[in-house]
């Protein structure tokens, strides 16, 4: 009734002030639809995500793929798309896209979801979680959003409204919005080719800013049926980057017993039978003396401690 009496104010306005509100993208939802925002009773659900072929990276770490089950179904193209993932997840009933995540691991590669959150891989976050357009600003461009994300919608968890008026005023930097369950305006952000426009289109890019359409379920109450592609955004600066796994401790060869070092090692053993002539004496020394001297100084002991084989050092493990 409310929203009614809203409409009936506006068409009673002057018609260049209504002209200037419509160009202003004032007006929330996508206007005149069978079982929408003009029919009160009406559910308007979202597209279904059912039928659609997703566009899948490779599998990889969870850590660098974004995605809990190691493998995108959105911005699968991990060369260009280092900060932002798309991915598929299903879950029991509806969920807020900002419930908590559990930290099970989960997707269509890797079981039922607790929540969407945990769609995301630790390390990573349901994009817009806390109500800030910057968040997807940092992490994607509104083309990438648009035209890169690949089949289907991923969705973040804000709501493309600031209220569920029909003119919310227009975001600035500091704005936060919020995670509706429904109504106008509640529809969650969302990027891909399955994405629709409302008449707010400047929730994140101005003009250029793309929604899950369907009102019946906003950011604060989706099933994974109709909204189960998840958008989540890394936590850090820059790109993550991938875990190299320690390779096993390589051992340094032993030295070969030849039989010229004693239990020490740092001593040449004398050959058997051998009888090293005494300090003082001045007689000449018999042959096999000779090439038992000979031997003892010409070996040369090996070092105490061999050195540690040389490996690549592991890097920390996302947290």
């Amino acid at each position: 009734m409310v929203a009614l009496t809203r409409c009936i104010t506006l068409l009673a306005a002057p018609a260049a002030l209504v002209s200037s509100l419509l160009l202003a993208g004032c007006v929330c939802g996508p206007g005149p639809n069978v079982g929408g925002y003009d029919d009160g009773g009406g559910e308007d659900p979202p597209k279904s995500l059912q039928g659609i072929k997703f566009v899948e990276s490779e599998k990889g770490d969870p850590g660098v793929i974004g995605c809990s089950d190691g493998q995108r179904e959105g911005f699968a193209d991990l060369s260009k798309h280092r900060r932002i993932a798309g991915c598929l997840a299903s879950w029991e009933g509806s969920k807020s896209l900002r419930d908590k995540p559990t930290g099970k691991a989960c997707g269509d590669d890797g079981g039922v979801c607790e929540v969407p959150a945990d769609a995301c891989s630790p390390g990573w976050h349901v994009c817009g979680n806390e109500g800030k357009n910057r968040d997807l600003k940092t992490h994607t461009t509104w083309r990438g959003c648009a035209e890169e994300a690949g089949p289907g919608k991923f969705v973040a968890a804000m709501s493309h409204g600031q209220t569920d008026e029909l003119c919310p005023p227009p975001p600035t930097p500091s704005t936060i919005f919020p995670c509706m369950d429904s109504g106008l305006c509640s529809e969650p952000i969302c990027c891909g080719e399955d994405c629709q426009q409302g008449k707010c289109k400047d929730a994140v890019w101005r003009g250029k800013t793309y929604i899950s359409l369907g009102k019946a379920e906003g950011c604060g109450a989706v099933t994974s049926e109709r909204n189960g592609g998840i958008l989540c955004c890394y936590d850090g600066k820059g790109a993550p980057k991938p875990i190299k796994k320690p390779e096993a401790d390589a051992k340094a060869p032993a030295p070969a017993d030849t039989g010229e070092t004693g239990a020490a090692g740092n001593e040449a053993a004398p050959t058997a039978g051998a009888t090293a002539p005494p300090p003082s004496s001045t007689a000449p020394a018999k042959a096999g003396d000779a090439k038992a001297a000979g031997d003892a100084k010409t070996a040369t002991p090996p070092p105490s401690t061999p050195p540690a084989a040389k490996g690549p050092n592991p890097m920390p493990t996302p947290k």
